[in-house]
Parts: C-alpha cells; structure tokens; sequence
C-alpha cells in the first residue's frame, strides 16, 4: 500500500527504549501499599474501559487528538467485545507537558470502575509525573508517543511504549550509514536541546562502534539563521555525511547553506525533519536525497479507515503508534479476562503487564513486543517502529 507523507507540523516528544528481548517468566515488583495486584472486577453485561490520556486542548491538541482518535479506532477494529463485554474509551485531557493535568487525569482514570488499562500519556512529562501512581495502582498504562530515553527505569513493570526511543533512532541512523550507505566519516551537529542533544551523543557513541570516525562535535543555537560559516567547515573537513540532530526551520536552512557551499556528502536527520512543508518545500533542491529517520507514515488503507469514521485524514505524527498501543492491551485483556459464573469479568493486573511483556504481534508499525522493561524491543528499524526515507522529487519515500 502506498505510505502517506504527514505534512502538519508536530512538537517533537521525547522518552526512551531499550532493545533486548523480555522473559516469559517477568511479574511487575509492588512498589507501594495500593495493591497492584488486585483484579479488576467488570460487572455483567458492563463494559470495559480503557482509558487514553492526550492532550485534549492547548498547543497540541491536533496530536491528542489523533492519538486518541487512532487508539479508539483500533478499539472500534475490535469489535467492541472481549467475552462478551464491549470495550469503551475513556479520553481525558492530560496536558502533554501539564504536570498537574496529567496527575490528575491519572486519579480520574484510577477512581474509575472498570478501567482495565490506559493508553498514554501522551508526553514525556506526563509520563514522569503519573508513572508511581499507576504503577502503585497496577495500572498498564502505553504510551504512544514519549520516546525519551530512561523513562521505563523509573516503573514498577506497568509502563510500556510502542513509540520508538531517541537512543534507538540514534542507532539505526549509524546503522544506515556504516551498514548500507558504507559512510566511514560524520560530523555530527545538535542544537544543545535535550532532545537534540540526546540523539546526537547517542549517534556518536554507535557509530563509533561500528568503527565510523566522528570527524567533530558541533553545536548551533536555536534561532540562528546563518550557517555559511558553519557549512564551509563542513566542505573542508568533508565527511561522508553530515548528521544534523535538531528541528526545522534551522535543519532546512543549513541544508541550503551546504549546497550553497557545494558539499557533496550525505545529510541524515531525525524524525522532527519528516514534515514536508518546514524541511522538503523549505530547503527546495537541497533536500532532496536527504536521509530521515522516523516513524511508519499511514498507508492509504489505514487513512481511509480513519477517514470513514472521523470525517478526516490523520496530519500527525503517532497514530499508527497509538493504534497498536490499544491493539496490544486488547490483545493481552483477551487473554487474560476471566468470566464468573455470572458473567462477570475479573482481570488481574498482574497478570495482564505479564501478558504484555509476551506480547509478540505485527501491527501498524511492525512487529511489536516489548522487553522487561516494556520499551519496544529489537534490533532491526521495522522491530523498533521505525523507518529510514530519502527524500527524493518532493516526498519521503522508505528506503528498502
């Protein structure tokens, strides 16, 4: 199926993966006296709610919004029913980087019967804040969308992602370059922002495992608009790529300035660069054969799916993540509800972040499982949920 270009522009959020395979035999530490091994109790004929913490309203509320909308539509994909009770969405406002809202989108979802588990939150802050309660809670709670690294060190074994991590994008860009590409050089360039800053030391250190040679590290300001200067050092020390850790506009303005400077080596950049307006239409002739790591886009299936229900075309980032986040706790929630005698569901907790860490299913966004500390594991960019595109007469096409 032919793959869509996101063209809105989206906040880059940031958290963390570590790819290494999880253990069958895995059970979530109790870290508090809320006891986070008790079952939930689903009444007959009940529903069950599975709730999605977004941003619901301030500067990200279109990506909230495609969040919780691509999760309720994997939801929908279901069929509504596990053992013959519906499922249900719950959306609450979490703020994305509101520490308070988040906080309390979390007590919101814990004082609710029946809410077997929650997809988000939706940011890095979010998930730093809310973490202890739900774990303490026994609550799963996926998110779709923070890709920062760390965050799963701080969780008791109910936090997971099916989003990729800085660190593990950072590697499948020294992937590329030392395994396909054959790029024995790099000068590596960030923009002294933590999610900048982050993907480029993590560059760095693996591409230097794989023998590369980091010619330099250096480091612009956001805002600048001039990288002449900048651009001709890069043409005389002429490294076979040139790996840009920041965000537009300042990536497609440097673009132009090295072609104004004729250098003839590779470009890489992160998924912050996959929006076709700010960086393709911005750097015009200079972008293109660019390399950019990111996210599976929506192919034309998926699209026309959301667009029968929503009246409209996902333009973010992260809802192919955050379909197979509900598709992963509906497929563990299968496995795991019992039915009574009269007809109730009981689902335990435990057992339910067990069945997630065995998880193993292709989704949207590859094949999707999770290592013991619920990040997204392997090794090859499809296992990750990531992608690598050039950029080649106006698009970004996946390199095969």
């Amino acid at each position: 199926m032919r793959r869509r270009v996101l063209i809105a522009a989206v906040t880059t959020i940031t958290a963390v993966l570590v790819a290494c395979a999880g253990s069958s035999s895995y059970r979530p530490a109790a870290t508090s006296t809320i006891a986070p091994r008790q079952s939930i109790a689903i009444d007959s004929n009940a529903p069950i709610t599975i709730g999605i913490s977004a941003a619901l309203s301030g500067d990200q509320a279109t990506l909230g919004r495609d969040i919780a909308d691509a999760a309720e539509l994997a939801i929908a994909d279901a069929d509504g029913a596990i053992k013959g009770h519906k499922l249900q969405a719950l959306r609450v406002d979490d703020g994305c980087d509101d520490a308070e809202k988040a906080v309390a989108a979390a007590r919101r979802f814990l004082a609710e019967d029946g809410v077997a588990g929650v997809i988000g939150p939706m940011c890095t802050v979010g998930v730093q804040a809310t973490d202890k309660l739900y774990s303490d809670a026994g609550i799963v709670h996926i998110s779709p969308s923070a890709t920062r690294a760390g965050l799963s060190t701080q969780d008791g074994g109910y936090f997971f992602r099916t989003s990729w991590q800085d660190d593990a994008q950072a590697r499948v860009q020294a992937m590329y370059l030392r395994d396909t590409a054959n790029a024995a050089s790099a000068i590596v360039i960030d923009d002294g922002q933590p999610y900048g800053k982050g993907l480029a030391d993590a560059f760095a250190a693996a591409f230097e495992q794989r023998d590369g040679r980091v010619l330099s590290r250096e480091r612009i300001t956001r805002g600048t608009t001039g990288f002449a200067a900048l651009a001709r050092q890069v043409k005389s020390a002429n490294p076979a790529a040139v790996v840009f850790e920041g965000v537009n506009p300042e990536a497609a303005l440097f673009a132009k300035a090295l072609d104004e400077n004729s250098y003839s080596g590779m470009f890489v950049g992160p998924d912050a660069l996959l929006r076709v307006p700010e960086f393709v239409t911005a750097g015009g002739p200079a972008a293109d054969g660019a390399i950019i790591t990111g996210g599976p886009m929506p192919d034309d299936a998926f699209v026309k799916k959301f667009r029968d229900r929503y009246q409209r075309e996902p333009t973010t980032s992260f809802v192919l993540e955050a379909y197979d986040a509900a598709l992963a706790l509906i497929k563990s929630l299968e496995t795991t509800a019992a039915t009574t005698a009269n007809g109730a569901l009981t689902i335990d907790r435990v057992a339910l972040s067990a069945s997630l860490h065995e998880q193993r299913f292709s989704g949207v966004t590859g094949t999707v499982a999770f290592d013991a500390n619920g990040d997204r594991a392997g090794d090859r960019p499809h296992d990750l949920g990531l992608e690598v595109y050039r950029v080649a007469n106006g698009v970004f096409e996946p390199v095969r």
